[in-house]
């Protein structure tokens, strides 16, 4: 043996060092290098607790290597634990979290934390903490009262649990009645509600796909539609496919025959719907077709999504459908993504990344080389733009599928209906209520949309016109009759009804308006023998209620169904043969420029709930602007001429499609500190060409929860323009302190 061996003999090699690159969920714009200690072991796309400024933080991994680049070795601390091998996200999402990052200022692990939710990250049946009453209904009641002036917060808190109806998990009251936990465990402390540790519901899911039936044959548009499609799925080659269906010509059937066709060629597909569509009825349609499908949604339970999740991840699940998150399930192979409802505004993230889904969706499919089929009744005008631009693929249902046939439409000018056409304060004109008292008769199904929920949107002094506002919001209360409070939507800050005005003290106030509560009563009282219920974010608070109001309705246990927006899409009534809405004007004259494409796919998707069997429909709008584009093209179901008005307007204005917005909103509790900060920054966006900066000037809701907003609106007029926004913009969150807030709209949807 030579010296040298001799030397080290016994002794092992020294194992080399590796090292990853960790994004943490943090507004940093940089990812941090720490050492993987042996015997870890981790790949890109695996989860890692990792030691971070006095604290330990989960991050994700983004690459593995052999050397720590140019931070000096000793100042590399080491991962701490790898916290799920097994939880793996694929290399085409890394690329895609990198690609939000960009597009939607962001950081990168702030796009990963929003492709890789809570739930997937946790193993087990744990135990959810809830709240439930610890005293008599009548005592709660009492209390609910005595605390209104002095605690409002913990009287609102109370009455949550109270129209809940059992224990209620905890997050679901600081989320719905937008409090901290303070007030519920003040109630605990008091004795008023306890506190009960409750196994999460994790037995496996089932859909229903009794009500499914056997697959219909398609007409020649369906056939046509599919073989478009299916020729760039053989292809392996990304392309967007527009498919523009009328109500119920058969869209669905469109997408089923799509997946078929990809699952045959061993790949996976996504398909998401407006959360507010995830009924039975449309899961149990896709599950009845294959075994192999997951559901993603925020209905379900955190175990169950979390075992929907790591079926697909493990490959046991290769089809994947849910609302807008369900884009980032980890399928492999992904092959085709559905977006049905395209135009949904729910497909735009509200809170960090805000994304929209139908961006997205092309970004994955072009990294995937997958095809991306945008299914709607009523296109946003930028995706029928693109379509008639060639960028997107357009595919036409023209006609209801079956013996289906489109509804006979009429339009009755309020204007012209005497005072004593209203009932309890809503009008509803005489050819509504005949059409309606001739359906009941014989025991076919009515539709009544409003799309503003409570009694009355404002309660108005008749002497000197004050209405009663919300002390912290710049909006007026609602009053809401069966809770016998006034609520602001924004905030949830709840009151009584004042008894005088607060401004002259006028004895009494007048109710102005009507939401979908006061129809409710009005119904009741024209037509006491029928059957009536109401679906609004009021009725609709427990889970599971949404489902059961819709169940009921379709085994005809419901004569009216009254509602909002969630009544008006994706729902198969074979026996509804009215449709009345009750005021079209609604939204029409909200200060925001897709106030009137919203109403007309509003009207244009609610008319579309009946006719669908072999019964006619009749759909009877109410209006005291029969002349307003919008809502003329909406009662002929005629998209076109409303599509060649609006684009008028918007190449006018420079608004989308002839644009790419990016809005920015300051919030202080300061006003002078928010609009100073606008200034700050419009000056330094002066020299950008080909961009039209907006503002700052005060948002259309000047003040939200006690904080002034100002924002400003760039219309960027290129690509390139928008990419050099952008590059200026990407940071601009960071400019905010523990008085002012910054947030980052790229695409918004609304501008509120």
């Amino acid at each position: 043996m030579s010296a040298p061996d001799s030397l080290f003999a016994g002794v092992e090699p020294a194992t080399p060092r590796r090292y990853v690159d960790v994004a943490l969920a943090l507004p940093l714009r940089t990812t941090f290098t720490y050492e993987l200690p042996a015997p870890l072991d981790a790949e890109p796309g695996n989860r890692v607790r990792v030691p971070f400024r006095g604290r330990e933080l989960p991050g994700v991994v983004i690459a593995v290597r052999d050397d720590c680049g140019s931070v000096p070795r000793d100042r590399v601390r080491p991962v701490r634990a790898v916290l799920d091998r097994a939880v793996v996200m694929p290399p085409s999402l890394l690329v895609l979290a990198q690609r939000i990052a960009n597009d939607y200022g962001c950081s990168l692990g702030e796009a990963l934390d929003a492709m890789l939710p809570s739930i997937a990250k946790q193993r087990g049946v744990r135990q959810l903490p809830h709240v439930e009453l610890a005293v008599p209904v009548d005592l709660a009641h009492a209390a609910a009262e005595e605390l209104e002036e002095k605690h409002e917060q913990r009287a609102r808190v109370l009455r949550a649990v109270l129209e809940w109806s059992g224990p209620m998990p905890t997050l679901q009251l600081e989320r719905q009645t937008n409090t901290s936990a303070s007030p519920w465990q003040t109630l605990v402390k008091h004795g008023t509600l306890r506190r009960v540790m409750i196994d999460e519901e994790a037995e496996p899911l089932e859909p229903d796909t009794s009500a499914a039936g056997e697959p219909p044959i398609l007409n020649a548009d369906q056939r046509r539609a599919v073989d478009a499609v299916n020729v760039w799925l053989d292809r392996r080659a990304h392309r967007v496919c527009l498919l523009h269906g009328v109500t119920g010509s058969g869209k669905t059937e469109v997408y089923l025959r799509v997946l078929e066709r990809a699952r045959a060629l061993g790949r996976s597909a996504i398909v998401l719907v407006p959360e507010i569509s995830l009924t039975p009825q449309t899961v149990g349609r896709f599950a009845a077709r294959f075994p192999d499908v997951a559901v993603l949604h925020s209905g379900l339970t955190g175990a169950q999504r979390a075992r929907e999740w790591h079926r697909l991840s493990r490959g046991e699940a290769h089809i994947a459908i849910g609302a807008r998150s369900a884009l980032f399930a980890p399928v492999r192979e992904l092959g085709v993504v559905v977006i049905d409802e395209e135009h949904e505004s729910s497909f735009k993230q509200d809170s960090t990344p805000r994304y929209h889904a139908r961006e997205t969706a092309i970004a994955r499919c072009e990294i995937e080389s997958a095809v991306l089929v945008l299914g709607s009744a009523t296109p946003t005008l930028e995706s029928f733009g693109r379509a008639k631009r060639g960028a997107y693929e357009l595919i036409t249902l023209p006609q209801r599928a079956g013996h289906g046939t489109l509804p006979k439409m009429l339009v009755e000018d309020l204007r012209k209906e005497g005072k004593q056409q209203a009932v309890g304060g809503v009008v509803i004109s005489r050819a509504l209520q005949l059409q309606m008292a001739e359906r009941l008769a014989t025991k076919e199904q009515v539709i009544l949309f409003l799309n503003r929920r409570g009694f009355a949107p404002v309660l108005v002094c008749p002497s000197c016109g004050a209405a009663v506002k919300c002390p912290h919001c710049d909006v007026s209360l609602t009053w809401h009759v069966r809770r016998g409070r006034l609520v602001c939507h924004w905030c949830q800050h709840e009151k009584r009804r004042p008894e005088l005005c607060g401004y002259c003290s006028h004895p009494r106030l007048h109710e102005l308006g009507a939401g979908t509560e006061r129809v409710e009563a009005a119904v009741r009282q024209m037509f006491p023998e029928a059957i009536v219920a109401r679906m609004d974010a009021d009725t609709m608070r427990q889970r599971g209620a949404h489902e059961r109001v819709l169940s009921a309705f379709r085994r005809r246990q419901i004569d009216v169904l009254i509602g909002t927006q969630m009544i008006a899409k994706g729902h198969d009534f074979p026996d509804v043969t009215l449709v009345g809405v009750i005021s079209a004007d609604t939204g029409l004259f909200v200060p925001d420029f897709r106030a009137a494409e919203r109403t007309f796919q509003l009207l244009f998707q609610v008319a579309g709930r009946t006719g669908r069997g072999s019964k006619p429909g009749t759909v009877i709008v109410q209006t005291h602007c029969p002349e307003n584009y919008a809502i003329a093209a909406a009662s002929s179901l005629d998209y076109e001429r409303f599509v060649q008005q609006e684009l008028a307007f918007r190449r006018a204005t420079g608004y989308p499609p002839y644009s790419r917005l990016v809005r920015v909103v300051f919030e202080s509790k300061r006003e002078t500190e928010a609009k100073e900060a606008g200034v700050a920054l419009r000056g330094e966006l002066q020299d950008l060409a080909e961009v039209e900066v907006l503002g700052p000037a005060p948002a259309i809701l000047a003040k939200v929860q006690d904080r002034h907003r100002v924002h400003l609106l760039l219309k960027c007029f290129t690509a390139a323009s928008f990419a050099a926004a952008m590059a200026r913009l990407s940071t601009v969150e960071d400019r905010g302190t523990h008085a002012l807030r910054v947030t980052l709209d790229v695409d918004p949807m609304a501008m509120m």
